[in-house]
């Protein structure tokens, strides 16, 4: 299960980082970074939609399991939660990850939390 962070959208760290780990295909997995940062690292079941583009994709996001959006700081992902909210608020299960994340070419990734 989904567990909320301390700021309002995000997504615990602990339970993302579980979710990655054990069960990846339970959630939507957005990284809403421009593409060529997105083909320099990403997760591996990310899918990549950069935030000047969701407004046109919204409607391809599922309604049937939970949307984590993802960047490299939380900006971002953050700014494409509020834009969910305001847009279709009917999607409830969304959140963002508020950490710094560094995304390497093979996959592999190092998430620090936001102090």
């Amino acid at each position: 299960a989904v567990k909320a962070g301390a700021e309002e959208g995000s997504i615990e760290l602990a339970t993302f980082e579980k979710i990655i780990k054990e069960n990846p295909q339970s959630i939507m997995l957005v990284d809403v970074r421009d593409t060529d940062e997105y083909a320099a690292g990403h997760f591996k079941t990310a899918v990549n939609i950069p935030v000047d583009q969701l407004e046109n994709k919204i409607n391809s996001l599922p309604t049937d399991k939970p949307i984590v959006f993802v960047c490299s700081t939380g900006a971002r992902s953050g700014e494409s939660y509020y834009m969910l909210q305001d847009l279709k608020p009917e999607l409830k299960k969304v959140y963002y990850l508020e950490a710094e994340v560094e995304y390497n070419k093979d996959g592999s990734y190092k998430i620090k939390a936001v102090q």
